[in-house]
C-alpha cells in the first residue's frame, strides 16, 4: 500500500472525508530535550511544546491542525552541546557504539494515548548497522520504519525516551526528529 493511500485511510476510518483534498508535502518535525549529565534519564518529547519555541522545536503544539497529518516514515535523534542555540551548531549522533557512551536508549511513541512504537531499543539500530548515517564516518542516527505510522489532524501525540547506563560528557541538548509524507490544508485546489 502507498503511504498516501495509508494517510488516507486511517483518516476516513477517523470521519475525515477530506484528505484527499488536502496538499501533499513533505515533511519533518523535531523537539529538543535537555538530557542531565547523569546515569539514567526519563525525556518526553511533543509534549508542552509549546514553551520550546525555535530552534528547539519547530512546531507550536503536539497535535496537527485540520487538514494536517503525518506518515512518519523515520526517526532521526542527535544531540548538540548544551550551549549551541542556533541550528547551524555542531551536531553529533546520540547514539554510537563507542566507549565513551554505553547508555541505552529506548524509544515508546504514542498517538492518542495509544502506543504504536513498544521499546524500541535506538543503540541496536547504530550497532548492527540497520540505520543510515546523516554522514560518513559516523554512526546510524536515522531509522527508516519498515510500516509508515500515520498520526492524524487534532489528535495529541508525544514520545518518550528512556536512558540508561553511561551517558558521555556533561549535559546537552537531545533532538528527536520524526519524518515522513503528509498533508497540508488546502482549501482551494491541490497542485
Amino acid at each position: 500500500m502507498k503511504v498516501s493511500q495509508q494517510i488516507i485511510g486511517v483518516n476516513q476510518r477517523l470521519g475525515n472525508t477530506a484528505v484527499p483534498d488536502m496538499q501533499g508535502t513533505t515533511r519533518a518535525i523535531f523537539d529538543t530535550q535537555t538530557r542531565a549529565g547523569s546515569q539514567d534519564n526519563f525525556l518526553t518529547y511533543f509534549s508542552g511544546v509549546s514553551a520550546r519555541p525555535y530552534p528547539d522545536s519547530n512546531i507550536s503544539q503536539n497535535k496537527f491542525e485540520v487538514g494536517e497529518s503525518l506518515a512518519v516514515q523515520g526517526i532521526s535523534y542527535l544531540y548538540r552541546p548544551i550551549e549551541s542555540t542556533t541550528l547551524n551548531g555542531a551536531f553529533s549522533n546520540a547514539v554510537t557504539s563507542s566507549t565513551s557512551y554505553s547508555a541505552t536508549l529506548i524509544l515508546n511513541f504514542y498517538i492518542g494515548n495509544q502506543r504504536v512504537i513498544k521499546d524500541m531499543e535506538l543503540w541496536q539500530f547504530s550497532r548492527f548497522n540497520l540505520g543510515e548515517s546523516l554522514n560518513t564516518g559516523t554512526d546510524q542516527t536515522v531509522v527508516r520504519l519498515e510500516t509508515p505510522i500515520i498520526i492524524p489532524p487534532q489528535i495529541e501525540y508525544y514520545a518518550t525516551l528512556r536512558e540508561t547506563g553511561s551517558a558521555a560528557g556533561s549535559s546537552q541538548k537531545l533532538i528527536l526528529c520524526l519524518f515522513g509524507t503528509g498533508t497540508l490544508l488546502n482549501t482551494k485546489n491541490t497542485f
